[in-house]
């Protein structure tokens, strides 16, 4: 939790330094409330249309759909090689030449377009793409067309032309941010795995339609996502600031409490209230997708807790080792998926994905200690987690007076998690 002396003795300190961070906590929300206007809307748009979806799609094209446009989304970072990261982790650097990382950003995200483009009758061989590679390269395409009308606003407005000087490129530099970036590209070839896997797995062992109705259970739990990746954006320009080794201890600590917090309130808040959301949701057809929203749910706060703990290895350039954790978890997840679908069906994909997220979880709390020891508040994390699996068994099941139940349950994290919330909220009134 926020512990006001820490606060005061941090901010000293960086007064004192005459850091980039005048309040970092002050700093921290007003980046996340800047990042979540700038991305979210998008994302609530794409969440509003489901209803919509789910009426004019049935069951079994919404499964295609869905492959197709999460196929499109593993494209996109490939091509780019994950660039994006390794320019955000050395651009925020005070001693780095800002214009040698820029113009590298932009001319490897240039060669990798130009090879995927090379790479499309290759990508055509691919089963489930054959008939469908266009529609999946418009996506991408879209997708490049949209950012790149954003980039050109932003490069007019910023006069970022000055940054874009081939001279500023230096070899060294660019095979540091190369060496990077590099490992996060299989990375996150392993988080479309444990994320998407279940679904390519679903549609063949059980078919198209329950693939359909698990994507669409997938919508409720990918909104905390969403906005764990709109804070994770906001929360890479505070991590990379330059504190002593104490204090960023203590400010990780303390943004890890409320983040956490956070993130198991809400997960069961829309864990309670699954069933009324997929009814509003979705079509009637989709109904029974409420029933792996729970678990599904509680997979995605492992996951954004893993996440947090990812920015730790982004801070020590430890890209290899999000690389290694990824890997256990998406070997877990393809085990998982393996025996469980065939034994639970797609309640056997949620289990898998929601174990692996939590192999992940607990991998990195471990090995990040030699790097930043945070204090993990086990005491509100082990209680949070347990009451949380309790109410997935109870809505799951839909024991006698499950309603309330699950509601008492909600009540109960609440109470867990309330301190540092509310120390949160008082420090940023």
């Amino acid at each position: 939790m926020f512990d006001h002396a820490d606060l005061t003795r941090q901010d000293g300190a960086e007064r004192i330094q005459g850091g980039l961070f005048m309040d970092p906590y002050r700093n921290l929300i007003s980046n996340t409330v800047l990042f979540g206007l700038s991305t979210f809307g998008a994302r609530l748009l794409t969440f509003l249309l489901t209803p919509f979806y789910t009426r004019v799609l049935s069951s079994a094209e919404y499964g295609l759909t869905d492959l197709l446009l999460q196929t499109g989304n593993l494209i996109i970072p490939i091509a780019s090689v994950g660039i994006a990261n390794a320019v955000i982790r050395y651009g925020l650097e005070q001693s780095r030449d800002k214009r040698g990382v820029f113009t590298i950003g932009m001319l490897t995200t240039l060669t990798g377009f130009c090879l995927l483009l090379l790479a499309a009758p290759l990508l055509g061989q691919i089963g489930f793409l054959s008939g469908y590679l266009h529609l999946v390269l418009l996506y991408v395409l879209a997708n490049v067309l949209a950012d790149g009308i954003t980039t050109a606003f932003v490069f007019l407005c910023a006069r970022q032309w000055r940054y874009l000087r081939l001279s500023a490129v230096k070899r060294r530099d660019a095979a540091r941010m190369l060496r990077y970036s590099a490992p996060l590209v299989p990375a996150n070839l392993c988080g479309w795995i444990i994320n998407i896997s279940d679904r390519y797995l679903i549609a063949l062992l059980i078919g198209s339609a329950a693939t359909g109705i698990y994507a669409v259970s997938n919508k409720l739990p990918n909104v905390l996502l969403t906005a764990a990746t709109t804070f994770s954006s906001a929360w890479q320009l505070s991590a990379l600031s330059e504190r002593p080794r104490r204090e960023k201890e203590r400010f990780f600590s303390n943004v890890y409490s409320v983040y956490s917090a956070m993130a198991w309130v809400v997960a069961s808040g829309v864990i309670l209230t699954a069933k009324l959301s997929t009814r509003l949701l979705a079509a009637p057809e989709y109904y029974e997708a409420w029933r792996y929203v729970p678990v599904l749910t509680l997979a995605t706060t492992f996951a954004c807790l893993g996440s947090f703990l990812a920015s730790i290895y982004m801070v020590e350039q430890r890209s290899a080792s999000t690389l290694a954790t990824t890997v256990l978890g998406a070997v877990c997840n393809l085990a998982g998926n393996f025996f469980l679908i065939r034994l639970w069906g797609s309640m056997g994909a949620a289990v898998s994905t929601l174990l692996s997220y939590i192999l992940i979880f607990a991998v990195r709390a471990v090995h990040t200690r030699s790097l930043l020891r945070i204090r993990w508040g086990l005491a509100r994390l082990l209680p949070s987690a347990f009451i949380l699996c309790v109410q997935c068994v109870l809505m799951e099941r839909e024991v006698p007076a499950w309603q309330a139940c699950s509601g008492l349950c909600f009540l109960a994290v609440a109470l867990i998690n309330h301190r540092p919330l509310w120390d949160a909220l008082r420090k940023a009134a």
